[in-house]
């Protein structure tokens, strides 16, 4: 946990006034008094506290400004009730004393979920890697038919098309074009971006459903070797299954510790826990021939887009900008030259998992 009223960082003044603001709140809740609150460890966008009542402990989470569309947040809430009368761990909104599934108060937003006592996610605990796998393709089944219109709306995440605008974007920023080095990567990237969309012009028919958007570790909290709730749905959006798929992959099945120094990714994929995530998956979700054969492009897309895109919020070009740059061009070309062996060893994976149940 972060720090509690007697430790925390903020002194003072404005210790005093978060106590208030906290205590506003609760005023809108049937809670209880304010006894103690917390900052959560979990969690980077958004302001998120544990907070202990005369009534019990909750999580209590005020939105960030981006993330504050109030339509959006109801068909969140309206997912969240989906997935738990279907049974799946999805945690439990707290209501405010009129009803109401989250509190707009001034111009914040503000939720209050029960806590969940729970371990964290354990890179090092096969079990963990397939529970992440089987609940995963758990959620995707049950997402099936579910297809609010306010969730619908969002747009797509990568494309090709989204990539190349971040290419140029990056041009723009850190004037590629003024160095031969970079002017020439940024080159190879077009390319790179070139050959993606001729690969997405040939998918077939992907299947959409509501992802969870952010399915990663601090995300799922365990007890022992079972999922008891899957947090965090603020970027719920309606998208190919094979994107979730493909960012989950990424996330569970990466080389630990990575060998990439300036990039939110680890590294390349490592074949084991690829095989083993998808073993899991499958039990659920079979995935079709074009979503397999458009899975490679997917984590390529991704990887190359996300990284591009962390780099330019970073400001200026860093003094590594070539090294960096270099590192997203490698992990491109490793999806690329390993698009056959994503597709083998998803058949492989899928045919392992049919063999284990027949």
């Amino acid at each position: 946990m972060g720090p509690a009223w007697g430790d925390e960082p903020e002194k003072g003044l404005a210790r005093v006034a978060m106590k208030q603001e906290l205590v506003r709140v609760l005023d809108y809740y049937t809670l209880g008094r304010l006894r103690d609150a917390r900052r959560a460890e979990r969690g980077f966008v958004n302001d998120n506290w544990i907070v202990e009542t005369t009534r019990g402990r909750y999580f209590l989470k005020c939105r960030h400004p981006r993330l504050r569309q109030a339509h959006f947040i109801r068909g969140q809430h309206e997912l969240i009730g989906w997935l738990r009368q279907a049974g799946f761990p999805a945690p439990t909104i707290v209501p405010t004393a009129t009803g109401e599934t989250f509190l707009a108060l001034d111009a914040e937003i503000y939720e209050i979920y029960v806590y969940v006592e729970h371990e964290p996610y354990d890179h090092e605990r096969p079990a963990h890697l397939k529970e992440a796998a089987l609940t995963l393709g758990r959620y995707h089944t049950i997402l099936d038919g579910f297809a609010p219109e306010t969730l619908r709306r969002s747009g797509e995440l990568y494309s090709p098309y989204i990539l190349s605008t971040i290419l140029t974007n990056l041009g723009q920023a850190w004037q590629l074009d003024q160095d031969p080095e970079l002017a020439e990567i940024a080159h190879q990237f077009e390319a790179e971006a070139a050959d993606l969309a001729s690969r997405f012009a040939e998918h077939g028919a992907l299947p959409y459903l509501v992802i969870h958007g952010d399915y990663y570790a601090d995300n799922l909290l365990f007890k022992g070797d079972r999922i008891v709730c899957v947090v965090d749905y603020d970027k719920a959006s309606w998208q190919p299954r094979v994107v979730e798929l493909a960012e989950a992959l990424i996330y569970f099945a990466s080389s630990r510790p990575g060998h990439l120094k300036h990039l939110v990714y680890p590294g390349f994929l490592d074949w084991a826990l690829f095989t083993r995530f998808l073993q899991n998956y499958v039990r659920a979700v079979i995935p079709g021939s074009d979503e397999v054969r458009a899975l490679a492009d997917y984590v390529r897309c991704i990887w190359v887009s996300v990284s591009l895109k962390r780099l330019l919020e970073k400001g200026p070009p860093p003094a590594e900008a070539l090294e960096a740059l270099q590192e997203v061009l490698a992990l491109s070309v490793w999806a690329n030259a390993n698009a056959d062996n994503v597709i083998e060893a998803s058949h492989s994976a899928i045919g392992g998992s049919q063999a284990a149940t027949e």
